[in-house]
């Protein structure tokens, strides 16, 4: 049996080198492929949700140089929790006979209490907000169709 291992364990080697790993597959071997109806995703995003709906003070800072002037884009507090299901990848085959990658829209999506306390701009990202230019919830849901076509050249 020691013998049978051992040599079980010397041939692996030699097998892997023979096979030469993964190779890719050219265009037409890979139209042949067949995935059914491709892969479907449902999502489910919680974005800064705590129990007691209490926020601190997180925020997303997006900054732009103008004139030599850096001013900053601030969003406070982005969260909430988004819900989509029927978000579908698959491989398809046009009319014409080319090959495309169809992206789904999500059949069904669920937003609570989704959006942002506050958005301004100012020169320091870090300093009290300085101005509102507004606030964001938005709850409830939504369907939609079609699809997101990708090609590759």
């Amino acid at each position: 049996m020691k013998k049978l291992f051992t040599a079980l364990v010397l041939l692996l080697p030699a097998a892997a080198a023979v096979a030469g790993g993964p190779k890719p597959l050219p265009d037409s071997e890979l139209a042949a492929v067949r995935g059914a109806d491709g892969i479907s995703f449902a999502v489910d995003l919680n974005l800064n949700r705590q129990p007691d709906n209490g926020t601190g003070d997180s925020r997303l800072t997006i900054g732009q140089k103008v004139d030599e002037r850096t001013t900053y884009i601030v969003v406070r507090n982005i969260g909430g929790r988004i819900q989509m299901v029927g978000l579908n990848i698959s491989p398809q085959t046009a009319a014409d006979g080319t090959n495309y990658v169809a992206l789904t829209l999500p059949a069904y999506t669920r937003l609570t209490d989704t959006g942002f306390d506050s958005i301004s701009v100012q020169a320091d990202p870090r300093a009290p907000v300085s101005g509102n230019l507004g606030r964001i919830s938005i709850n409830g849901e939504m369907t939609m169709q079609g699809q997101l076509r990708l090609w590759s050249h």
